[in-house]
């Protein structure tokens, strides 16, 4: 079971969205250097399914988008939340930070998802605001994979 550890609307996670940002606990991706340890473990973290709508609607005037920060180690729990977003807020868009360093054709859940960031945090490449990142930001739109990284990147001659 998923389970999470707090939540933020954030601007920054996905591009042109405003999103309801929620940080699922338990990751076993163990990124060095990784921003956010805390996230390591369960402790103190609620159950997720059973507090997203409450989240949702909370913020449903707000939001255009929910973004799962982790999730991608209990697919089963993670694909229950997608479908529940899907058919209870179909105008809410869905986003999941996938730690993994995975093909996107791996994702049994890829068509619950309107945004996918897969790749580990490698500190000598840096994260997604790095042209040097290994990690890859994509927009899926009417089973369309488009890699939209670069719109985290800075532009050099500002």
């Amino acid at each position: 079971m998923l389970k999470y550890k707090g939540y933020t609307i954030a601007f920054q996670e996905v591009p042109n969205e405003i999103s309801l940002v929620i940080n699922v606990s338990g990751c076993p991706h163990y990124c060095t250097n990784c921003h956010s340890q805390y996230l390591w473990d369960n402790d103190g973290a609620m159950p997720l399914y059973d507090n997203l709508p409450s989240l949702i609607e909370q913020y449903l005037d707000m939001i255009t988008c929910v973004c799962f920060m982790g999730g991608d180690w209990d697919i089963d729990d993670l694909a229950a939340c997608l479908k529940l977003i899907k058919k209870q807020y179909p105008n809410i868009k869905t986003c999941l930070y996938n730690g993994a360093d995975v093909p996107l054709s791996s994702l049994s859940y890829l068509h619950l998802l309107d945004y996918v960031k897969i790749g580990s945090y490698q500190i000598d490449k840096g994260g997604l605001n790095n042209p040097k990142t290994n990690q890859r930001f994509y927009k899926i739109q009417e089973n369309i994979v488009k890699d939209i990284t670069y719109l985290f990147w800075k532009k050099h001659n500002d």
